[in-house]
């Protein structure tokens, strides 16, 4: 594949998932439609996972995480498992007043905030298609370099 058509395969790609995402938001929440709009990326992720062969015990795809787990120590992932543990105990401090407080902001109460509007409902719904596609973007570069 030319680099040319690798990036319009990008951009339509890219178009189309956020076209997806704005007709996806728009639709009434905690419906058959809505559940069935989640789980059409959610299936589109797992079953590339499975064709790239993350559920196989290939060479490739071991080799892949095994380097990018190399360098990780305890001591790098501690400030995000602090990070963490203060959000569960916001959270938790949030639903002890009440779970509607409006003195201690939780993550919870943020973003019911935020999906109110139909525009950070979209936002929110590409970064989550984006948090989904870029390990599998990342595992498909990487397997494609290791067969050129």
């Amino acid at each position: 594949m030319t680099r040319a058509t690798a990036m319009t395969l990008t951009l339509t790609l890219s178009v189309a998932a956020l076209a997806y995402a704005w007709w996806a938001t728009g639709v009434k929440p905690f419906t058959a439609p809505a559940y069935v709009l989640i789980a059409v990326p959610s299936l589109a992720v797992l079953s590339t996972y499975v064709v790239l062969g993350g559920l196989s015990r290939r060479a490739g795809v071991a080799r892949y995480y095994r380097e990018r787990a190399s360098g990780s120590t305890f001591k790098g992932a501690a400030p995000w498992a602090a990070l963490l543990v203060c959000a569960l105990l916001l959270e938790a401090v949030g639903l002890a007043l009440g779970g509607r407080s409006h003195t201690v902001a939780t993550l919870s109460t943020v973003s019911d905030h935020l999906l109110v509007r139909h525009w950070s409902r979209w936002l929110l719904y590409d970064l989550w298609l984006a948090v989904g596609a870029g390990p599998l973007l990342r595992l498909s570069r990487y397997l494609r370099r290791g067969s050129l």
